[in-house]
């Protein structure tokens, strides 16, 4: 009898560290930086053990389960591995902004058939695209983005309550937001360079055009690598200052989807 009793008294402590692990761990497979493909997934199932013990004492009391069925079990993993996966790829959508941007500068430049692996996604992505990646990386850990995720994340239990998590109309509203950004930052943060790069192809139009003698394919291809590269060096103070200032619309937006859902 007492075992049984010590049992029942364990079972919603049981509960209440499975759901904030399943939280953690979901948030680790879709976050940036974590979900790299790069990681062990060992690593990363001992990550989020050891960030489900160091939140357990600090988040319990926002969880309160009194529905142990399997069904509303059930019911609160989903919702809660979609919760994860949206505050996930909130960040996400910017970085596949700045991939789409580079993917375009690029073949613009003629790297269009240089493809490296990216380690962060285990795909085969242009060489500039992984370059502008690993920058948007940098610049996400120098301003403790990770940190602010990690805060977030932690709020989360605050401010949602476990199982509570519905995809509502300003849930999509707010994805909607975040996928409009994602075209603005592939244009904001390259522009320099595909502004540099049309006005290159519309004078080597002009003198095809004019001087048909000149075979300009051959002096087309090193020119606009030339002057691609010219024109990132001197626009990266510009484009760093774009993505910070994306970035903390970003994590605006990650509070604002806490509170819509």
């Amino acid at each position: 009898m007492a075992d049984l009793i010590s049992l029942g008294s364990a079972l919603p402590v049981f509960f209440t560290f499975f759901i904030i692990l399943l939280r953690v761990s979901a948030v680790i497979v879709f976050a940036p930086i974590f979900s790299s493909a790069s990681i062990p997934a060992q690593v990363k199932m001992a990550f989020s053990l050891i960030f489900a013990i160091v939140l357990y004492p600090v988040v319990k009391q926002y969880i309160h389960i009194t529905d142990f069925s399997i069904l509303n079990l059930a019911v609160i993993a989903v919702r809660e591995t979609i919760l994860s996966a949206a505050l996930a790829f909130c960040v996400h959508f910017l970085w596949a902004g700045i991939e789409l941007g580079s993917q375009l500068v690029g073949f613009m430049m003629g790297f269009s058939i240089a493809n490296v692996l990216s380690p962060e996604e285990n795909i085969q992505i242009s060489i500039l695209a992984e370059f502008e990646s690993i920058m948007a990386i940098l610049i996400f850990l120098i301003i403790d983005g990770h940190y602010i995720f990690i805060r977030a994340m932690a709020d989360s239990f605050r401010m949602v309550p476990v199982g509570g998590f519905i995809l509502n109309q300003n849930v999509f509203d707010i994805l909607n937001k975040l996928a409009l950004m994602m075209f603005g930052v592939a244009f904001k943060v390259l522009a320099p360079a595909v502004i540099a790069l049309i006005i290159t192809n519309i004078v080597f139009g002009i003198i095809a055009r004019t001087m048909p003698q000149i075979n300009i394919m051959i002096v087309a291809f090193p020119l606009s690598i030339g002057i691609g590269l010219f024109a990132l060096g001197m626009s990266f103070s510009f484009s760093a200052y774009v993505i910070v200032k994306y970035y903390n619309s970003v994590f605006v937006h990650i509070y604002s989807l806490l509170g819509a859902g």
